[in-house]
Formats: C-alpha cells, sequence, structure tokens
C-alpha cells in the first residue's frame, strides 16, 4: 500500500504542477536563471514521468491499475476573501474547514492572505482534502498533507530570475512616462525614495529627462511571481547624470553617482531588499494619522535574515512597545541602530556581545505594530532619531570617490543594460 499511496501523490504533484504552472524545468533563456532547490526539481521530475509514462511500457498482465489523478478544486485569493470563506465555498463543513486552517496558519499567519494568493485542495473521492495548499506573493507554499501520517510543509518556490530593461523619456511625471513603456510604475516610487535625502525627484522634473532602466523579475512558468526588483538607474537629469545600483542578493550597499562621481552610499540591513518607507512625517499604515517615522522600512519576506549595518555592541534583545521584537546596537559616539518587527532573534547573541558589520542579528517579522512582514531600521544619535540615508556617522570612509571598484560596477551594469535594450529592438 506504501508505493499504492506514493503513486498517488506522484500523480497529484503533475496535477498541481501542471495546473498551477509551476514550471518543472529550466526556461532556456540567455538572461534567466534557475533558483529552484534540486530536491524539488527531482520530485517534479518523478511526478512528471509518472503521468507521462506510455501505457506500452509493460505487458497488460503487469500494468499497474489505472488511477485517476486527485480532483483539484483552486481559487485565486480576491480582495476581502478569507481562507475559511473560500473552504466553505469549495464545499467543506465547518470542522474539515477548521483543520485546513488550523494546518495552514500553522506554517503561515492567514491574516496576511492577500488577493494573488492560490488556495488549492487535492480531494479524495468522498470530497474531503487530502491536501492543502497555499501559494503566497514569493511563490512558496505551505502544503498541509492530511491522513495517517499529516504533515504540514513550507516549500520552497520553483522560480526562475530573467533580467529586463526598458527605458523612458519623462512628459508629466515618471509614473506616467513608465507606464507608456511599458515597465513596472513602481519603480518611481522606489526612485523617489532611494534619492529623498540626495534631492527631491518631483521637483528636478520639467519634462524631457530620460531614464533607463534595469531589473529583475522572477517566474514560475510564464506568470511572474512576487514584485520585480529594480538592480540599476540612469537618469539624465538637467543638473547631470545620476546612477543608482542597488544591492543584489549578495550585497547590502546601494550606491548613487552623479557624473561619474560616488556621491553616497548605504548599507542596509537585509541584502537585496526595497525600500518601501522613507524617514519623516507618513500616514500611518495601522493608526490612519500623520505620524512621524523615525526609521527606514524594508519590504523583505517573512524569515530573511536582518544583519548589522555597521561594528557595535548589543545594547538590548527583546520587545518594545510598538516595536515589538528589537534588537539594537551600540555603535559609540552617541550612535545607536535599531532593527524592529523582527519575527526571531540569533540565539547566538547576548547582551553586552560586540558584533561585526553583517553580523546576523535575527529574522524579518511583522511583530508589534505592523501589517505585514518587513523590518524597520533606525539610527539615533544621542536618543533622537535621524534618517539613515542622510547620516555618515555610520559610514566608513570611502576615500577616492572615483574608486575603481564601483566604478567598474556601473560600467558592467550600464552595458549590460544597453545590451537588454538593444535585443529589444
Amino acid at each position: 500500500m506504501a508505493g499504492w499511496d506514493m503513486l498517488i501523490r506522484l500523480r497529484y504533484w503533475a496535477a498541481m504542477l501542471v495546473a498551477g504552472g509551476v514550471a518543472a524545468g529550466i526556461s532556456i533563456q540567455m538572461d534567466t536563471s534557475a533558483d529552484d532547490p534540486a530536491v524539488l526539481q527531482n520530485e517534479a521530475s518523478a511526478a512528471l514521468t509518472v503521468d507521462t509514462a506510455p501505457a506500452t511500457d509493460m505487458p497488460d498482465d503487469e500494468a499497474a491499475p489505472a488511477v485517476a489523478p486527485l480532483p483539484i478544486w483552486s481559487k485565486v485569493v480576491g480582495p476581502g476573501d478569507s481562507v475559511s470563506g473560500l473552504l466553505t465555498e469549495a464545499g467543506l463543513d465547518k470542522e474539515t474547514s477548521r483543520a485546513v486552517t488550523g494546518a495552514l496558519g500553522s506554517a503561515f499567519d492567514l491574516q496576511h492572505i492577500q488577493p494573488g494568493h492560490v488556495l488549492s485542495l487535492g480531494l479524495k473521492a468522498d470530497g474531503t482534502p487530502r491536501t492543502a495548499t497555499l501559494e503566497i506573493e514569493d511563490g512558496s507554499r505551505i502544503q498541509a498533507t492530511f491522513g495517517p501520517t499529516p504533515s504540514v510543509d513550507r516549500l520552497a518556490p520553483q522560480l526562475t530570475s530573467v533580467r529586463r530593461a526598458g527605458e523612458a523619456t519623462v512628459d508629466s511625471s515618471i509614473f506616467a512616462a513608465l507606464d507608456r513603456a511599458g515597465m513596472p510604475t513602481r519603480f518611481a516610487t522606489d526612485l523617489e525614495l532611494i534619492l529623498a535625502e540626495t534631492f527631491d525627484l518631483r521637483a528636478h522634473l520639467g519634462g524631457g529627462e530620460h531614464i533607463r532602466l534595469m531589473w529583475r523579475e522572477f517566474r514560475s512558468g510564464d506568470r511572474v511571481v512576487g514584485d520585480p526588483t529594480i538592480d540599476y538607474a540612469q537618469l539624465d537629469l538637467t543638473d547631470g547624470r545620476y546612477q543608482i545600483m542597488w544591492p543584489d542578493d549578495n550585497s547590502r550597499q546601494t550606491r548613487i553617482f552623479k557624473d561619474g562621481e560616488l556621491l553616497k552610499t548605504f548599507d542596509q540591513p537585509i541584502r537585496g531588499a526595497r525600500l518601501s518607507s522613507s524617514f519623516g512625517m507618513r500616514m500611518h499604515p495601522v493608526h490612519g494619522t500623520m505620524r512621524m517615522h523615525s526609521g527606514l522600512d524594508f519590504a523583505a519576506p517573512q524569515g530573511s535574515v536582518v544583519e548589522a549595518t555597521q561594528k557595535g555592541r548589543v545594547a538590548y534583545m527583546g520587545k518594545r512597545s510598538g516595536y515589538g521584537t528589537v534588537v539594537e546596537l551600540d555603535h559609540g559616539r552617541g550612535v545607536m541602530t535599531r532593527y524592529a518587527h523582527l519575527s526571531a532573534l540569533n540565539d547566538k547573541l547576548k547582551v553586552g556581545q560586540r558584533v561585526n558589520a553583517g553580523t546576523e542579528l535575527g529574522r524579518a517579522g511583522s511583530t508589534g505594530t505592523s501589517t505585514a512582514p518587513h523590518l524597520h531600521y533606525e539610527i539615533r544619535i544621542n536618543g533622537e532619531a535621524v534618517s539613515p540615508l542622510a547620516d555618515t556617522r555610520l559610514r566608513q570612509p570611502d576615500g577616492d570617490t572615483r574608486t575603481a571598484e564601483p566604478l567598474a560596477l556601473v560600467d558592467t551594469m550600464q552595458n549590460e543594460m544597453a545590451r537588454l535594450i538593444a535585443a529589444k529592438g
């Protein structure tokens, strides 16, 4: 029976892979790279092999009985939907629905379900679920299996990273220019946020400015999963050429150049994360009133590694009202950094311990007053919050602003962007 159950499971995986649009192989594109864990590739390959093996491979008297794949019920989460409401729509009774929500909720906070997530059920003959799968925004899947040996697993996304590039000329606004050029309009906000402490981008625009961007998007088959990530920008404005190089997955440093000179650097606490909220007055997402935002927010999946931006001493680890779980580092001379809304702390750290830049402090989460997983990062000088993008007291000396390494990186990014834009034409 164990072998029979495995056959059914493999058939279910095959159906899920096809129904969900998840790529079982690697797309052959010059500008793509596979991020799939090998074990998931093997499972996918095995599933497809079982489902597509020709019936003539073995004599009739030795052939396994034909088994239909598990029926699949699937629904894309819409505005206002809840998991319990969708399970009722799928025809599950209250007791079964509670079992499914309890299982999925043990690995993912169902209060954070959002439009675009996908809920799927693998149904047995009697209509009860053998499996329940919730695919979330980063392509990860929370899968609960029911039966004699129930289990809940978080499966890593099977994604392909694709690099793209485009250019636009500003007329009325950057947003409109990106929209006309078919580029992600969210990048207008990314540009405004990262330049906020350098200059007011909107005030610099009078029309006719030229923008070139290069970014990455992540795909499951033909479907784009999650938000695209901007890598490089070139802005030709009236007072000169600005170039911005964001950190990739292996770097924490953002660099801003003007006319070939390194103008500003910023070391961020999560590698490759996107800045999602700037320092200053804003409408509070929970309280709904204008309040001072005393740091920067970085959009990051639950569990992303949070690192010290510079060397220092652990001054505090624990809970603070509104901030949730935090780590605070003392860097001397009255300088303190705070890392808030963490889901977990690095249990190897102790208060009083000295750490280096890049030391893991904890994991990103949504503790305290928070609407979704992210990291809130602050710099305080003698107790007063300052903008992390503007303050230089944590920065290491950069030396010559025309150092060979950053300029070589800019040249590499610029050449790659130009190649991709030319290839589109």
